[in-house]
């Protein structure tokens, strides 16, 4: 059988760059005032979340989007052949404060300092490899791939593996490649499901059959996301999570004490099942960015990523111009970001600057299955 072209103009890849952008934002400024929150106090506090529950300061600065931000300074400096290492490299000349480097990025900046690099810097002495950390930082790879997954797949692999391993890495290929499908597939659960096609099977990842879960757990619960919530952590996360601990070499180990810890709602598994279910509880809503990222905010654990992964995902599907004003109008185009010399962004001009690099990669790379035009 033939294969058929996607195709997309200049402008419509664009626009959806721009919308994956905006939706990150959004669900930055949703997310960042829960995060690591009990869901009983962000219930009790805020209600039934759908709008923004703070003022949004455009001064405020989230630590997830500088990674995707030196990644882009990377591409355009060392081109689409890039390697981790330079990436990596690029971590120490432009984070502009350590203090907002954390968990696995943290262990992987003292590893890159010791000139330990890609892969073992994502591995040694990092008792946080299979945390949110590299699918938090996802967004980028699927943005310059547009419907070439294979693509965002090895692009993801490579910076994944600056500070993570196993389903830490899994974890940047799925979000990525939900963002590269995104641009051309308007069901959110269909891509949900080939999606995974790109990950190990389910007896062989956890992180598959942890996405695999959510979407059972969506199933037997359609109405009730508080209630899937529930299932999802109390009856399989927590209980997995014993099942890590025991398997350590001793119960005194970084790796068990980190995963006892308020730490291991960082870690990608549970995560990545709040992911799912919020974006199927806001496929059928009238408004789906809104909902899901709103539903993933009161869900609790790394709100922030989450919220900012949702809404990446959905507003490549949706393009900025089907962004309802509610979300993006309180945003100004603006973005601020802790990277030396890129602190001041329009969202637009970041949007361009990506979109810019896509384009070059699908004429490059993408063996005419996608096609850019003007």
């Amino acid at each position: 059988m033939a294969t058929i072209m996607k195709e997309l103009t200049s402008n419509e890849y664009y626009n959806k760059v721009y919308g994956s952008w905006l939706g990150r934002v959004a669900g930055d400024f949703v997310g960042a005032p829960l995060e690591l929150r009990d869901v009983e106090r962000i219930q009790r506090r805020y209600g039934e979340i759908n709008y923004y529950p703070k003022k949004i300061n455009l001064n405020y600065v989230n630590d997830d989007e500088m990674y995707e931000i030196i990644a882009l300074i990377a591409l355009e400096k060392y081109g689409l052949n890039l390697t981790a290492k330079d990436i990596a490299l690029e971590w120490i000349n432009l984070l502009k404060y350590e203090r907002a480097v954390f968990t696995a990025e943290k262990a992987a900046v003292n590893n890159i300092k010791s000139n330990i690099f890609p892969p073992e810097s994502g591995a040694l002495n990092n008792p946080y490899f299979d945390f949110i950390g590299a699918q938090m930082r996802a967004d980028i790879w699927g943005q310059i791939t547009p419907g070439c997954p294979e693509i965002t797949k090895k692009y993801a692999e490579m910076d994944g593996s600056i500070s993570h391993s196993g389903i830490g890495i899994e974890g940047e290929v799925y979000v990525a490649i939900l963002i590269s499908h995104a641009f051309f597939e308007i069901d959110i659960r269909k891509n949900i499901e080939k999606s995974l096609a790109y990950l190990p099977k389910e007896n062989e990842s956890q992180y598959t059959k942890t996405v695999q879960k959510a979407i059972k757990i969506y199933e037997q619960n359609p109405n009730d996301f508080r209630k899937a919530r529930n299932v999802l952590i109390n009856e399989y996360w927590i209980p997995l999570k014993e099942e890590l601990i025991n398997k350590e070499p001793t119960p005194e180990t970084d790796r068990a004490n980190v995963l006892r810890s308020r730490e291991s709602q960082v870690h990608v598994l549970p995560n990545i099942g709040i992911i799912v279910l919020s974006l199927l509880y806001g496929a059928k809503h009238e408004d789906p960015l809104g909902r899901s990222i709103c539903v993933a905010g009161m869900m609790g654990y790394d709100t922030d990523c989450n919220c900012g992964n949702v809404g990446a995902i959905l507003g490549a599907q949706l393009s900025a111009d089907n962004i309802p004003s509610k979300w993006k109008d309180p945003l100004q185009d603006t973005f601020s970001t802790y990277v030396k010399g890129y602190e001041k962004w329009k969202i637009s001009e970041l949007a361009r600057r990506i979109a810019d690099v896509g384009e070059k990669v699908v004429k490059e790379k993408s063996q005419d299955m996608v096609k850019i035009v003007d």
